[in-house]
């Protein structure tokens, strides 16, 4: 059935207005950024379908915009509406960590970290500029590499970093596997990154692994020292 020949009191849109947008669950969120469904499927259904499938919103947000185009109902526009909302989100949560001591509260950086490349399923390398108050002045996301590893080049790091004029960097990467345990990999891309900022006195301060729901810090763990 339609949403539309639902009761008022219980269509997503009339509930937001009534009970405020808070009140709906991740469902009848989709769904009004759906709009409609399908034949014999009510776009409350259809996110509903989407949502389970996908492991809810963590594995929504892995998904781009062909592979949200897999599903029956949701075309390019659909699909479009649904990362571009997505999208809105991770860049939200971005400015909350401008211009923070990261030194101080790390736990915001790694929060952010994990939204966002944390669900991806590919790895990302970001770099991440401080000033000299520990602030964080921009990132950038340098490398995006296959499910399983990312080539890393110091050179590239570090003019990027020179370029916004940063003093200190912090990197971080995803694992897709969830197993946030570094690599030997790993620890051989740290030790020559680190090695690099020591060069061009621009300080490596950390290197942090992230997946959705946790995190592996070089720093916390005593591996990097500056």
């Amino acid at each position: 059935m339609s949403v539309k020949n639902w009761d008022k009191s219980i269509r997503p849109r009339e509930k937001a207005v009534n009970n405020g947008i808070e009140s709906l669950s991740d469902s009848e969120l989709l769904a009004l950024i759906i709009k409609s469904g399908t034949k014999g499927c009510s776009s409350v259904e259809l996110a509903n379908k989407i949502l389970n499938q996908t492991g809810g919103i963590n594995g929504l947000m892995k998904l781009s915009i062909q592979q949200l185009m897999q599903f029956k109902g949701i075309g390019l526009a659909k699909a479009a509406q649904i990362t571009a909302s997505l999208e809105l989100v991770r860049r939200m949560n971005y400015l909350e960590v401008l211009n923070r001591d990261i030194v101080k509260e790390p736990e915001i950086l790694i929060e952010w970290l994990k939204k966002h490349i944390g669900s991806k399923n590919q790895e990302y390398f970001v770099v991440v500029f401080l000033n000299n108050k520990n602030q964080i002045t921009g990132y950038t996301d340098i490398y995006k590499g296959s499910s399983n590893s990312v080539a890393i080049n110091a050179a590239e790091v570090f003019s990027e970093a020179i370029k916004k004029d940063a003093q200190k960097v912090i990197i971080a990467h995803n694992h897709p596997s969830q197993f946030i345990e570094p690599s030997i990999a790993d620890d051989k891309t740290t030790y020559q990154l680190q090695q690099a900022g020591i060069l061009m006195n621009v300080p490596l301060i950390d290197h942090i692994i992230v997946s959705f729901d946790s995190y592996y810090s070089y720093a916390e763990k005593g591996k990097i020292r500056y």
